[in-house]
């Protein structure tokens, strides 16, 4: 792989943990509130809470706020698959190429969508900033299949 495509290889992992990172922790930050809202909710407004009083503001907060956390969650998801489209194509690279990019090897056919999906499970950090949700990201990754390929033997 010559320079200048490694470059935009590069860029485009860069981009998707960047992107994955942000929405993984906007739906997280939402899914919190969520639970936090309904416990407000139960605590200062039982009526509502049991469904008996409707067409509040207080009901309406509420109800947007779940709208808004499916909607996260669902651009997290996409995230998420691009991520995975990037990593499975830089997988089918050979290991020097691998090796730049990533900083390790695996093998195209090693990787699932399950263990990607197990991988990002256990991906707890999310930084906000692109170079620093990269760096992370790689460090877990390369930490994870090495685990998980010791298990394997």
């Amino acid at each position: 792989m010559d320079e200048k495509k490694l470059a935009q290889t590069r860029e485009r992992l860069l981009y998707a943990v960047g992107k994955y990172s942000d929405y993984k922790r906007y739906a997280q930050t939402l899914d919190r509130l969520e639970d936090e809202y309904d416990e407000t909710m139960e605590v200062y407004h039982w009526d509502m809470w049991l469904g008996n009083v409707k067409g509040t503001i207080t009901e309406k907060a509420g109800e947007m706020l779940g709208v808004t956390a499916r909607i996260f969650y669902d651009l997290e998801r996409n995230a998420e698959k691009e991520l995975f489209f990037v990593l499975k194509e830089i997988m089918r690279n050979g290991r020097e190429e691998q090796m730049a990019v990533l900083g390790f090897y695996r093998k195209e056919a090693e990787f699932s969508e399950e263990l990607y999906e197990e991988m990002l499970m256990e991906w707890e950090d999310a930084p906000y900033v692109q170079k620093e949700a990269l760096e992370s990201f790689l460090e877990h990754a390369e930490a994870f299949l090495s685990q998980e390929k010791r298990e394997e033997q």
